[in-house]
């Protein structure tokens, strides 16, 4: 049995294939890395030697997994909801 699949990653501009007992999905989409799935966080590559996915997205220093578990720290708001 082949460990791809032919779904490719959800990343822009990514060539691989997702490995189908090992997918990363997040969002309701599935990626071939946490690379693409963080959306390359300070330039981390795509672990494949053939692609380069991470050069055609902005530049990011923290990764969307990261950004969620601060919302999640601010919660609840110590701010009382205006009436």
């Amino acid at each position: 049995m082949s460990a791809t699949t032919t779904e490719l990653c959800a990343c822009p501009g990514c060539t691989c294939s997702v490995n189908a007992h090992a997918p990363v999905e997040r969002d309701g989409k599935t990626w071939c890395s946490e690379a693409c799935a963080d959306h390359h966080p300070n330039g981390a590559p795509c672990p494949s030697d053939n692609c380069h996915c991470e050069q055609a997205l902005e530049k990011r220093t923290v990764s969307d997994r990261q950004l969620d578990e601060a919302v999640e720290e601010t919660f609840p708001a110590s701010d009382p909801i205006s009436p």
